[in-house]
C-alpha cells in the first residue's frame, strides 16, 4: 500500500491508521474526545471488531523462525499451564506436538499431535457449518423478514407518535386548567410529573425501533456467515485461521485427555446441538426450523 505521496505505508502506521479514531467520526485534543462536524467513514461495531483482530495477532512477529497453528490456543485442563507445539521425529519423518508446558511442575497430561487436534477441530467445524449454497438462502430469507420488519416498525412508530401527540395535548389542557385556578400547584406538578414520564417513556420506545429495531438483522446476517465460514474453513489448509476462528465463537480452551474442549458461545452450542440430532448434517431450511434469529442470538422458538 501507497500513501498519497506514493510512499510506502510502513506497518507500523498502517496499525497507527487503523486505531484513529478519525474515522469514526471523533477527535481527540489534549486527552479529551470530542465530537466531530464530519461524517464518520466506519461504523462503531467495525472499529472494535478490527481492533480485536489485531490484539489477537499483534504479538505475532513476521520473522518467527516456527510457526504452530494452535500456539497460544489452549491451555491444561489438569494445571492450567499453556498448551505449547513442538516438533518431534517418528515414522521417518518430522511432527508437530502440542503438550503442557508443566511450568507449575509435574503433570499427567499427556501430548497430541496436530494431525490428531486437526481431526477433533474439524470435527467440530463441521457441526457449525452452512454451505455457500444454503447460506444464500437463509440471507434472503432474512432480507424478506427484514421488509417486513421495516414495515412493522414504521406502523408501530406511527401508532407511538400519535401517543405523544395525544399526551402533549392532554399537558396543554392540564395547564389551561391550572391557570383556571382549577388545580393546586402540588395537584398540577404531580399530573404534570406522570404525563412528562410516560412521553419520555413513548419517545426511548420510539427511538428504539428507529435505530435499533434492525439491529438484530444484521447481527443475524454476521452468525449466519460465521457458519459459511466455518464450512470454508474445512476446505482450506490455513490451520491459523480456524484459532481465529474458535477463539471467536467460544472461550476456555482446553486440552484434556488429548481431547480438545471449550465453552461455546450458546447459538453456537445450539446449533451444534442440532446438528448432531440430525447426523452431523447442517442444512436449509432443517437448520433454522424450530429457531429464531432474534437481538440475543440463536434461540428455541415453539414448534
Amino acid at each position: 500500500m501507497r500513501g498519497n505521496k506514493n510512499n510506502k505505508i510502513s506497518i507500523s502506521n498502517l496499525q497507527k491508521n487503523l486505531q484513529n479514531i478519525f474515522y469514526l467520526g471523533l477527535m481527540k485534543w489534549k486527552g479529551e474526545i470530542f465530537k466531530g462536524n464530519h461524517e464518520p467513514l466506519i461504523s462503531k461495531k467495525l472499529f472494535d471488531k478490527v481492533q480485536e483482530v489485531m490484539a489477537k495477532r499483534g504479538r505475532v512477529r513476521p520473522d518467527k523462525q516456527h510457526h504452530f497453528a494452535f500456539a497460544g490456543l489452549m491451555k491444561c485442563a489438569s494445571c492450567g499451564c499453556t498448551i505449547t507445539a513442538q516438533y518431534a521425529k517418528g515414522n521417518g519423518g518430522i511432527y508437530t506436538y502440542y503438550r503442557c508446558t508443566k511450568k507449575r511442575g509435574a503433570c499427567p497430561e499427556r501430548y497430541v499431535s496436530e494431525v490428531v487436534l486437526t481431526e477433533q477441530i474439524k470435527n467440530f467445524l463441521q457441526k457449525v457449518s452452512l454451505s455457500s449454497q444454503d447460506t444464500k438462502k437463509v440471507l434472503a430469507a432474512l432480507e424478506q423478514d427484514e421488509a417486513l420488519a421495516k414495515e412493522n416498525a414504521k406502523n408501530e412508530v406511527a401508532v407511538l407518535k400519535t401517543q405523544i401527540t395525544a399526551l402533549d395535548t392532554k399537558l396543554e389542557k392540564l395547564l389551561d386548567v391550572f391557570l383556571s385556578d382549577a388545580l393546586s400547584a402540588e395537584e398540577y406538578a404531580a399530573k404534570k410529573n406522570r404525563l412528562i414520564s410516560e412521553k419520555v417513556r413513548i419517545e426511548e420506545k420510539i427511538t428504539d425501533f428507529e435505530t435499533k429495531g434492525l439491529s438484530w438483522l444484521e447481527s443475524a446476517r454476521e452468525f449466519v456467515l460465521s457458519l459459511n465460514q466455518a464450512a470454508n474453513l474445512l476446505s482450506q489448509k490455513n490451520l491459523s485461521e480456524m484459532t481465529t476462528f474458535l477463539k471467536t465463537i467460544g472461550s476456555n480452551h482446553i486440552l484434556r485427555n488429548r481431547q480438545f474442549i471449550f465453552a461455546l458461545k450458546i447459538e453456537y452450542k445450539l446449533v451444534a446441538e442440532r446438528s448432531e440430532a440430525n447426523q452431523n448434517s447442517l442444512t436449509f431450511p432443517t437448520w433454522c426450523r424450530g429457531w429464531d434469529l432474534n437481538p440475543h442470538g440463536l434461540a428455541p422458538t415453539a414448534p
